[in-house]
């Protein structure tokens, strides 16, 4: 019987793994074929090595007769001709690895340029019918993603969003694609055959970036196109592009979300606490926990010093931290709301810009410290030129000043460009202002409204608070560009207000 290479499975003839191949070698196994007839050797296989193992050894031990038409080669007639044979095999391993750099360099290009190359979208998106390669939110999936973030927001466990979702028959993501969509897809993770929502599924995606619009690409590899081994890349080399498309969140609720994740926001059979998992010991920095001797008054205690005694002993009424946290909460919002207001006096100002180099305490600050580093670097050439260090230390310190030294030259061109772009810097700082801006006619607190302003509130054994906001970076950046415009040219609403942002609130 003869067998004949079938060009349905020329696609994967850079490997022997393939259903025909592998059809075909059962029946010569079985003794039911004992000739193979090909229409040239690129249809055999394009492996260099499995190629010559099958034509020189495997399938001349076997009593297997090879053909190849157009190489015009017969097993049976003499002289055969191996080393011809060995080059065109030799070409042929060569194709599919150039065609797979080009393919993997296309698929990188596309990345680069933030396009979507995987065959499907996310739970939450869908391709666009415009583009292919651009990601638009789906607004059935993308609503339950919304559900998912806001629910943790409001303090729910994992396992109380995975129950949330089940009583509502929220379809899961596999099946949602499956029968709503209509996605014939596998997946990688373990899938349980009932269909129901579970913590690893809510926690996927509240862990996962791309909600927020950016585009995550890239994440494995595979060694070659031989092995298809998948390989997991380290995250610095994922390819990202931000702003890619509409998120289903904001940036700042993704950054909420997973500050509460770290967190122990364990709730009693009232529920969540106000204040849960915010509160941490400033000594230890390890969470406090809610504790009640009687069952009515609540106190916060240092974990670490109730279960370790390893920490001092302290803890704070519940009901006196409330009301601290509330003051301080309405402060700062109250200073945001003045802040706002003034910044649209200084947008519309004019003050000259040399001035406020001048005057600018950061820029100072980076100044000294590239002379400083200079200073270092020609005192260790003089030692070097001395003879007090070799040149292996000197050349080990040089790069370690200079290192030093561009991070600081490229602090100080960062900071300038500010400086002369103060009008561009206002606007961005004004961004982040909008989450706590939102609450400024609010005269209470609740637990979303805490969430996405304060990131922790640390108590120490004297019971004094600290209260750490979200963009407390951003903020202190506004109050020094502030000093500085003020001290160029002076105003009596800037005065007042930094005089005022530098109030503590006593609880």
């Amino acid at each position: 019987m003869i067998l004949l290479c079938f060009k349905k499975y020329r696609y994967l003839t850079s490997s022997f793994n393939r259903p025909g191949f592998q059809e075909m070698m059962r029946l010569i196994e079985n003794g039911e074929a004992d000739c193979i007839v090909v229409k040239d050797l690129s249809r055999f296989g394009r492996d260099f090595s499995g190629v010559l193992q099958y034509v020189e050894r495997i399938l001349p031990k076997m009593g297997v007769r090879l053909i190849l038409v157009n190489d015009q080669y017969d097993s049976i007639a003499p002289n055969h001709d191996f080393i011809t044979l060995r080059l065109k095999s030799f070409i042929n391993d060569i194709y599919p690895a150039d065609t797979s750099r080009s393919v993997r360099s296309n698929l990188h290009a596309k990345m680069v340029h933030g396009q979507c190359v995987a065959p499907f979208a996310s739970y939450g998106f869908l391709k666009s019918p415009e583009d292919k390669h651009q990601l638009m939110i789906d607004p059935v999936a993308g609503s339950v993603v919304k559900d998912i973030f806001h629910l943790k927001l409001k303090g729910h466990s994992l396992n109380d969003i995975a129950e949330n979702l089940n009583l509502r028959g929220i379809l899961t993501p596999l099946a949602y694609k499956r029968i709503c969509l209509k996605q014939n897809l596998k997946t990688g993770f373990k899938v349980s055959g009932n269909n129901q929502w579970e913590a690893t599924m809510v926690r996927r995606i509240l862990l996962d970036e791309r909600y927020t619009g950016v585009l995550i690409q890239g994440k494995t590899t595979t060694p070659n196109h031989k092995v298809k081994k998948l390989i997991r890349k380290e995250a610095d080399e994922w390819v990202r592009y931000e702003n890619a498309f509409d998120g289903a969140i904001d940036k700042h609720t993704y950054e909420v979300v997973q500050n509460l994740m770290s967190r122990d926001t364990r709730k009693s059979a009232k529920g969540l606490a106000l204040l849960g998992g915010l509160v941490e010991c400033a000594d230890c920095h390890q969470s406090m926990v809610r504790k009640s001797p009687n069952g009515t008054n609540y106190y916060y205690v240092c974990s670490t010093s109730l279960y370790e005694k390893t920490c001092s002993p302290h803890s704070i009424s519940e009901e006196k931290l409330i009301e601290a946290v509330r003051k301080s909460v309405m402060h700062y919002i109250s200073l945001i709301v003045e802040l706002n207001e003034i910044l649209s006096y200084v947008k519309t100002a004019s003050i000259p810009q040399q001035k406020l180099y001048e005057e600018d305490l950061q820029l100072k600050m980076l100044e000294q410290e590239s002379e400083r580093i200079l200073k270092i670097k020609m005192n260790l050439y003089n030692s070097f030129c001395e003879g007090l260090l070799d040149e292996e230390e000197f050349k080990s310190y040089k790069k370690k000043y200079d290192a030093s030294l561009k991070q600081t030259e490229e602090a100080i061109k960062k900071q300038r460009t500010e400086i002369a772009d103060m009008q561009a810097a206002l606007e961005n700082q004004q961004e982040w202002m909008k989450h706590f801006l939102v609450y400024k006619d609010r005269e209470e607190i609740d637990r979303i409204m805490l969430t996405m302003l304060v990131k922790r509130i640390c108590v120490d054994s004297k019971k004094r608070l600290t209260i750490h906001f979200w963009f407390a970076d951003e903020f202190e950046r506004l109050i020094s560009l502030l000093s500085t415009v003020n001290k160029v040219q002076p105003d009596t609403g800037i005065e007042n207000f930094l005089l005022r942002e530098g109030e503590e609130i006593s609880a």
